[in-house]
């Protein structure tokens, strides 16, 4: 989509969602453009009837996870009533916008806004989770981030060598159906994922990463949980050891571990077996809550192409997707510093 439709289509729903909620007794839409940004430099701005409604747009196309700072950092930097436009905001993307008061619409209807005054009621906005099914069949071409593709994907990025396997071979190190393995090998080669040159490998490692870690906290992690729980004691963490009952850390708590100014405010924990995962929250004493701060995690990787290159035995990819996942705002930076020093390898051409 271009920039101009972008703010069209966005506007519509935004005006729709209200024509919706308030009936309107003017046929005319509730916001409409007041500046159309006509140059670069110049802003782009929507009002109505009541000149303190007025918001200055900015337009962000399929905002990506890992950028999430540098983009709320830009649109504080604006005017602060400001509002962003984007093509689509994933469930994920919406609610970290929310915790942190940033109003925004995109295309799809998906919209958070606060303290919106319409026929002198105040209204407040939230919708996340609708999906834009045109611009999601140019973007991702069928299976490639399904489920079964994020779980190949992330073991083509740990063992690149799976690219030359069989399919029947990767179906069973990867534990996906054998049918699902060539839509998702060709949906990367039409994506532009894959290249054979003589020698078939993965390049736009970074862009491919980027919409991993999206798809995974969006689609793939929820479907491995097996439990959430929460403990009296907040520092019970500290001087646990998920390895005697064959589980591994998530990443807040790797970080947390190795920064000492830092504490998780979520907990996950990744385990291979369901009766091993009870036998841990039984002897360190979590209580079962399903609003818990401590959520249990299936491992759906295999321990032969998981990545060893950290000391708690989890890849790096797990470990940045769970602290991007964060709501604590130095965790963000941390996974900054750890993108840099312990996921850029896998990401070199």
């Amino acid at each position: 989509m271009e920039k101009k439709q972008v703010i069209q289509e966005a506007l519509n729903q935004l005006n729709s969602y209200i024509d919706a909620e308030v009936s309107l007794e003017s046929t005319e839409p509730f916001f409409f453009l007041a500046e159309r940004g006509t140059s670069k430099s110049s802003p782009v701005v929507i009002s109505c009837e009541d000149p303190e409604q007025s918001y200055t747009v900015f337009v962000q196309h399929w905002a990506p996870q890992k950028n999430i700072d540098a983009l709320i950092a830009q649109i504080k930097s604006l005017p602060p009533k400001t509002i962003l436009f984007a093509d689509f905001v994933n469930p994920v993307m919406a609610e970290k916008l929310r915790r942190r008061s940033i109003s925004f619409v995109d295309c799809a209807g998906n919209l958070f806004i606060k303290n919106l005054s319409v026929q002198d009621k105040t209204l407040n906005f939230y919708v996340k989770g609708k999906k834009l099914s045109r611009l999601r069949a140019k973007r991702v071409r069928g299976r490639a981030f399904n489920s079964a593709g994020l779980k190949l994907i992330f073991a083509l990025f740990n063992r690149p060598q799976f690219l030359h396997a069989s399919y029947r071979d990767i179906s069973n190190k990867v534990n996906i159906a054998l049918g699902s393995v060539g839509p998702v090998i060709d949906d990367l080669y039409a994506s532009g994922y894959i290249l054979d040159d003589g020698e078939r490998r993965l390049v736009n490692k970074k862009r491919l990463f980027e919409r991993w870690v999206d798809g995974y906290l969006e689609k793939l992690r929820p479907k491995q949980i097996l439990a959430c729980y929460t403990s009296d004691d907040e520092n019970w963490w500290k001087t646990a050891n998920p390895v005697d009952f064959q589980g591994l850390w998530g990443g807040e708590v790797i970080i947390a571990k190795s920064t000492p100014f830092m504490m998780p405010e979520t907990i996950s924990l990744y385990f291979l077996s369901d009766v091993r995962h009870k036998n841990f929250a039984e002897h360190y004493g979590l209580r079962r809550d399903d609003e818990g701060e401590i959520c249990i995690y299936k491992s759906f990787w295999s321990p032969s192409y998981a990545g060893d290159d950290n000391g708690a035995g989890l890849s790096p990819m797990i470990v940045y997707a769970d602290i991007v996942d964060s709501i604590n705002p130095g965790s963000w930076d941390v996974a900054k510093t750890f993108y840099g020093e312990a996921v850029t390898h896998l990401l070199n051409d």
